[in-house]
């Protein structure tokens, strides 16, 4: 059995999504749309058909329909958001393109079921949703209908109503609130630039370890609007200096460590629900040291890290038949160290930590180079 396959067969075990909103029927014939009636409507649009009429929200679609945007409709200049959103797809696509279809392939390659929050989605298909909501209330009614329709995420769903916003695997949905009470220091365009970043990477190569989903928003995020304001899990005080310099703060920080290699342990170390100036640094510095100088093998590794973990993170039912997927599994820092090492190059936790000491002066070593040149580049 491949990896991949054994990650279909891992997701499939999950419960399917019940019952969503019905498509409207008009202009049809009374049979026809008696049929209409009858089958519900399981896309994403029709998910969030009624929430929009009632709550007063646009949604915009985007890229083919891959993914969905929710607006309010009262918005001022949305084609400023729609835009950010365009230019962080556009970042997330060079620095982590899509994999090339094999010559020949046909029909091979899988297509998407029109099953909105399916177990069974193949990789780089399914419709994205990213909401940015007007206020608390909105989101609360969102999550609410989020825990009905996907039951096994009921309790945190009820749980998460007081936060400022989520990014969720299953079903692929992005979302922030716009007008926080005490909220400071905030920026609507970084939210959604951020957290359309970690859903383009869900869509695309699963869910991966936190430092690679908080390092990839975070660097997508510098990339289109220069700073940074999203802070995933954060309560405490944002000083006005967090929002730049992170390069010169990781250098400083990384010169009193001496020629110490970046800790795999302490990267692997940082989990959801928690947030760390530190763990924030060092995540962004690793993934950006990986696009600048290892771009070319960073697809590779994350969809390694996809495959060990759909075998790594399995649970054998209660009667030993058939087994589950743990939801909160995170691949151990051992075996994410091996394929580092193996997929990227030996000492590249080395190389990452010198790079962060030196900066531009640090040099990649001539046999990292001599093997980047036999591979395709990603436009870094």
């Amino acid at each position: 059995m491949t990896l991949q396959r054994a990650r279909l067969l891992a997701a499939a075990l999950f419960a399917s999504l019940p019952f969503v909103a019905a498509p409207h029927a008009h202009g049809l014939a009374p049979h026809a749309a008696a049929r209409a009636r009858a089958t519900p409507d399981t896309t994403a649009a029709g998910f969030w058909a009624d929430f929009a009429a009632t709550r007063k929200y646009a949604i915009k679609s985007l890229r083919n329909g891959d993914l969905l945007v929710l607006l309010p409709q009262e918005k001022s200049k949305p084609e400023r958001a729609l835009e950010r959103i365009e230019q962080a797809l556009a970042r997330f696509d060079a620095i982590l393109p899509a994999a090339p279809i094999a010559t020949g392939a046909g029909d091979a390659a899988p297509s998407a079921t029109n099953l909105w929050g399916a177990t069974d989605r193949p990789l780089d298909s399914g419709t994205m949703v990213l909401a940015l909501f007007r206020e608390p209330d909105d989101f609360a009614e969102a999550l609410s209908a989020l825990g009905e329709a996907f039951p096994y995420m009921a309790a945190w769903s009820a749980s998460a109503k007081g936060q400022p916003g989520c990014i969720l695997e299953r079903p692929l949905f992005g979302a922030c609130v716009d007008n926080v009470p005490g909220m400071e220091e905030w920026n609507p365009d970084n939210e959604l630039v951020h957290r359309v970043a970690q859903l383009a990477l869900i869509r695309r190569f699963g869910r991966q370890p936190v430092w690679v989903g908080l390092g990839v928003g975070w660097n997508v995020e510098f990339d289109v609007l220069k700073n940074i304001y999203c802070f995933p899990w954060r309560d405490s005080f944002v000083w006005a200096t967090e929002h730049g310099g992170w390069e010169n703060d990781l250098r400083r920080a990384w010169k009193k460590r001496g020629s110490e290699a970046v800790p795999m342990a302490d990267l692997a170390a940082i989990k959801r629900g928690g947030f760390a100036v530190e763990d924030a640094a060092i995540c962004w510095g690793f993934v950006r040291f990986l696009v600048r100088h290892h771009g070319e093998r960073l697809p590779a590794l994350l969809r390694e890290f996809d495959a060990q973990r759909a075998v790594l993170g399995r649970v054998p039912t209660g009667d030993g038949r058939n087994w589950t997927m743990a939801a909160d599994y995170e691949l151990p820092a051992e075996d994410q160290q091996k394929a580092i090492e193996q997929l990227v190059a030996p000492d590249a936790l080395q190389q990452a930590a010198d790079w962060f000491r030196l900066g531009a002066s640090w040099k990649k070593p001539a046999a990292a180079k001599a093997t980047a040149k036999a591979e395709p580049k990603s436009n870094r």
